[in-house]
């Protein structure tokens, strides 16, 4: 390694490994989030303080530091090609972070590193909000408290086990402050609102669909959305959540018709009165018919990076968060203003017995949705004309088409792959598929008959959960079906997937196929264990608690909780709850410390002897720092002859009390102590 200048603060062993670890616990849970290169330079600079520790190399030189800068700033821009956004920034924090511990020149350095390692620990929440984060921060902070008691106590660092329960008594006094200011600060929006970077869609259902795409999405991992109803719980059957539209269809691949997207310009969305506030909007027109059987509910929806919210069909009243705005669709979609970069609370009311666009379809409409793509599926195209024909009327040519699919194919979660002509060779080959091969067929089938149909995409069911009374709907959950235009009915929907695997609606695919749509360390892929099966429940139930109480805690429920606290918020009120309540708290907090240092109550017999000792100091005996009480009590006797007896009795006594079984005698030592002050003058003074 290059020469440079020796180092001036080399701190001891101990504080040194506790420095690291505070570092790498602070770290370690935003890895994921950071490139992986980062990990080869956190290894190089360890490497390097430790090797300065131990005098085998030099402190780095002004080259070297240039040089390391210099590759930490290339690398950052050649991973995420810009510096501005929240990945990128929080990966440079932790190269400052790391170059800084190699160039620690002082305490005051160490304690910089700390400080740091506090902020790093705070970016953890940018990237996950739930109860796993706060206890790994919270074990992340413990350590980075007692990193900075070893390195600033004298000798920390050779008592770390009494630094470390030190530093979790203080994280704990902590905590009743840090409730109060969660409590009464401002709610002005969250940080992790910040946009992410977004690598892939990892979450929600895709803008498009092709054959795999759901099979895939269907063995990934996570929570879709968790939804709360009030009153009588639907059935698992009409748990069809809406989330996006299918119109466009090249041959191979499905997406959202242009019109449909909701993009500038156009007026197929009808946004509230402002974009910029929230509101309650109550949509209704002549197209759409509420019938009946009307439910409500609330959505936490996970994080999308997708502007697309969840709903049943007919949604009629929903209500947006107090930061957010959403607005439906022409298609009876729910959309909200941004893309949803955080989690989402949401309120809807539909009625689950409809009528849409029963009266007739507008032009634009019924021709993109009969629409088909020249030069691919001309079998299906073929025999979808000749049945139809055959049936003689929409009803009779669905029911006869799905018959078809009850009667001759087979759901799979590894079907077959397909080339040119999709539909044609899964209808009339292969005859093995998912939901999408289902939806996309029937599609193509209806439309080649002159019937106006579309791909609906979304969530299907939910595995409901009786803790606390919602429904939480996976990833795997993710289905496809399909809307079909009757006249005078509307758009009506069928399910073909239902005709072929009935089971897939009445449970959740989980429940069915959990050991294909779980990973190996996921509790629910051992559902089947009543043990495991309730420990995964009731986490997912402390998980929704989490989320809806303190996650939800937004500025409304702040409002409502001081106005039922305060009987009314005035900033008066508030500055008097807020030195009221911190100062009881630090109040209680300095009788605990108080309580905890008190000395400990002393013997009978020392307590007896301190008596004497006041008394024999008065006159002229000073007891020496250190000097054992026998001794003491016998350089009194050597200076007053006359007292010998009595102290005799009284060394006994204390020694038989202190070391012996003997008991102390309180009366007894007062006689003698009477006596002992009678037979010495006052103020004598001993030579």
């Amino acid at each position: 390694m290059s020469a440079g200048k020796s180092i001036r603060y080399l701190p001891p062993r101990n504080s040194l490994l506790w420095l690291v670890a505070a570092l790498s616990l602070s770290i370690l849970p935003i890895a994921g989030e950071l490139p992986r290169w980062l990990a080869a330079i956190w290894i190089f600079v360890v490497a390097w303080r430790v090797q300065l520790f131990r005098g085998r190399w030099q402190a780095p030189s002004a080259l070297n530091k240039v040089v390391l800068v210099i590759v930490c700033s290339c690398g950052l821009y050649l991973t995420f090609g810009r510096m501005m956004a929240l990945e990128p920034m929080v990966s440079l924090l932790v190269c400052a972070i790391l170059l800084k511990l190699l160039e620690m020149q002082s305490r005051k350095d160490a304690q910089l590193l700390l400080y740091l390692s506090y902020f790093v620990v705070g970016t953890q929440f940018l990237f996950d909000q739930s109860i796993s984060a706060l206890l790994i921060s919270g074990a992340c902070i413990w350590v980075i408290t007692t990193a900075l008691l070893v390195v600033y106590q004298p000798q920390g660092h050779l008592q770390p086990k009494r630094s470390f329960w030190l530093g979790g008594r203080l994280v704990l006094h902590s905590i009743p402050l840090m409730i109060l200011l969660f409590l009464v600060m401002p709610r002005i929006g969250s940080l992790w609102s910040i946009p992410l970077e977004n690598h892939g869609n990892t979450t929600g259902v895709s803008d498009s669909m092709s054959p795999g795409d759901f099979s895939n999405l269907s063995r990934a991992g996570g929570v879709a959305f968790r939804a709360t109803f009030d009153g009588e719980l639907p059935r698992q059957e009409e748990l069809y959540w809406r989330g996006l539209i299918f119109s466009d269809f090249d041959g191979r691949r499905w997406q959202p018709s242009k019109n449909q997207l909701g993009t500038e310009g156009e007026n197929w969305i009808r946004w509230g009165e402002s974009q910029n506030t929230p509101s309650v909007l109550n949509y209704a027109n002549d197209n759409e018919q509420p019938l009946g059987r009307h439910t409500s509910y609330e959505i936490i929806l996970e994080p999308t990076q997708q502007r697309w919210l969840f709903s049943l069909m007919l949604a009629t009243e929903f209500e947006s968060p107090a930061d957010k705005s959403i607005v439906q669709t022409t298609n009876q979609r729910l959309v909200a203003q941004d893309p949803i970069r955080q989690r989402m609370v949401y309120s809807v009311q539909s009625s689950l017995d409809y009528r849409v666009e029963a009266g007739g379809l507008p032009d634009i409409v019924r021709r993109t949705n009969l629409l088909l793509p020249e030069g691919f599926n001309p079998d299906s195209q073929e025999k979808a004309l000749q049945w139809r024909r055959e049936a003689g009327s929409d009803r009779a040519y669905i029911k006869r088409l799905m018959q078809f699919y009850n009667r001759s194919f087979v759901y799979t979660l590894d079907p077959p792959l397909l080339g040119r002509h999709t539909v044609d060779e899964f209808l009339w080959e292969t005859q093995q598929g998912f939901c999408e091969h289902f939806a996309s067929s029937f599609v193509v089938m209806m439309r080649a008959a002159g019937i106006p149909a579309r791909v609906v995409a979304g969530y299907m069911g939910g595995e409901y959960n009786s803790l606390e009374n919602y429904y939480v709907v996976h990833q795997y959950d993710a289905h496809a079906w399909t809307e079909v235009w009757l006249q005078g009915e509307g758009w009506v929907r069928f399910d073909p997937t239902a005709a072929v695997a009935p089971e897939r609606v009445q449970q959740s695919l989980g429940d069915l196929q959990a050991s294909l749509v779980e990973n190996f360390w996921s509790l629910g892929r051992y559902r089947h264990l009543e043990f495991f099966n309730q420990l995964r429940l009731q986490w997912d139930a402390l998980n929704y608690r989490w989320h809806k109480s303190v996650m939800g805690f937004d500025s409304r429920a702040q409002d409502q909780l001081l106005d039922n606290w305060l009987n009314g918020v005035t900033p008066l009120k508030m500055v008097l709850f807020v030195l009221g309540a911190g100062g009881a708290i630090l109040v209680l907090m300095t009788l605990h410390l108080w309580w905890r240092s008190r000395p400990k109550p002393m013997a009978p017999a020392l307590k007896a002897f301190a008596r004497t000792e006041r008394v024999l100091e008065r006159r002229g005996f000073q007891r020496a720092r250190g000097e054992p009480v026998g001794e003491f009590l016998r350089r009194v006797a050597s200076a007053n002859p006359s007292v010998e007896s009595i102290v005799a009795k009284m060394v006994l006594m204390m020694e038989q009390a202190l070391y012996g079984n003997g008991e102390f005698q309180p009366q007894e030592w007062q006689l003698l102590f009477k006596q002992l002050k009678q037979q010495i003058p006052r103020r004598r003074q001993l030579n």
